[in-house]
Order: structure tokens, then C-alpha cells, then sequence
């Protein structure tokens, strides 16, 4: 999302664009979220094959009903603080335990299955894309997460089915 959710007194500290490694890199970091007005120290304007490279990051999602419209868009993001506040993504739920509250929810994404990963996120129910390109130009890339029945016991997972995900905060 380009904004902080408003519904238990978060602050936004800044906005930007998802990024992360190439999805074809294994040598990457975690997705992040990169502010829309970098500054710059010292630096070369050549390209150097020997260095950790960083890639914007694009929904991947024509098969979901839930996100297709989002699919080979620009992924927007916010950083945002809850003060005096510990916060928890718990995947595999929509609701928050006892004494937690919600800050948002949405769907558990990540790197497709065959490709180097990133770890998991929290994306907004209500995610949006960062302008209206849809180039396919690739880079860091977010799926939609599903459970796959076996080592991961179904019940109470259903193999196949997207994973929701929420995100709950506890005032310290």
C-alpha cells in the first residue's frame, strides 16, 4: 500500500517501491521497501558485474481473483511505525488472538516455489499497484502463497488454497 493503515494510530515514516534481488539470483536479500527519494553518498555511474544487484518489485498474480488485477504491475509501499506498540504478521489467519489488534489484512506472498527466495510477506487485502505499467520487466516477484498438504497437515490447511495473512499489534 502507498499509505499506513489509519486504524490504531500508526505513523508513516516514508513511501516507496518494493525491491529485492532478481528472482533468478540467489545471491539476494529479503524484500524491502525502497523510500521514493533516495539520496546518494559516494558512488561510480558504472555498471560492476562484481556487486549485489536491486530490482523493483512486480505482482505476479493473473491466476487469483483476488490480486489479477494487480498482475505485472509495480508493487508501492509504505514504512510505517506504531509507537509504543509490538506488531506480528501471523500467517494462516484474518482475525487477531485475544488482546492483539489489527492493523491490516491481506494474503501471505513470496517468491514462486522454483525461484531463489525472499521470505514471506503480509500484503494488504486492499493492495495497489505503483502506476499503471504492466511491462513484464521481472525482477523481485511476489506470488501468492498456497499450502501443499504432506508435511504441512491438512487439516486444518486445504491443499491449493491461498494463505491469508493479518497483520495485529499489542500496545507495551
Amino acid at each position: 500500500m502507498r499509505t499506513c493503515p489509519n486504524v490504531t494510530g500508526t505513523t508513516q515514516v516514508y513511501t516507496g517501491q518494493a525491491a529485492g534481488g532478481h528472482y533468478t539470483h540467489p545471491g539476494s536479500g529479503e524484500y524491502i521497501c525502497l523510500p521514493s527519494d533516495p539520496e546518494y553518498d559516494q558512488y561510480n555511474d558504472v555498471s560492476d558485474p562484481t556487486r549485489s544487484l536491486m530490482y523493483g518489485a512486480e505482482y505476479e498474480t493473473q491466476s487469483n481473483p483476488a490480486f489479477s488485477n494487480l498482475h505485472q504491475n509495480d508493487v508501492p509501499c509504505a514504512v510505517c511505525l506504531a509507537r509504543g506498540k509490538t506488531t506480528l504478521m501471523i500467517p494462516g489467519r484474518t482475525t487477531c488472538y485475544s488482546g492483539w489488534s489489527k492493523e491490516y489484512q491481506g494474503y501471505l506472498m513470496g517468491e514462486l516455489h522454483s525461484h531463489h527466495g525472499k521470505g514471506y510477506v503480509c500484503m494488504d487485502k486492499y493492495a495497489e499497484p505503483l502506476h499503471s505499467s504492466v511491462a513484464d520487466l521481472n525482477g523481485a516477484l511476489f506470488y501468492m502463497v498456497e499450502g501443499r498438504c504432506g508435511t504441512l497437515q491438512c487439516s486444518p490447511y486445504v491443499e491449493g488454497r491461498e494463505i491469508a495473512c493479518v497483520v495485529c499489534s499489542f500496545r507495551s
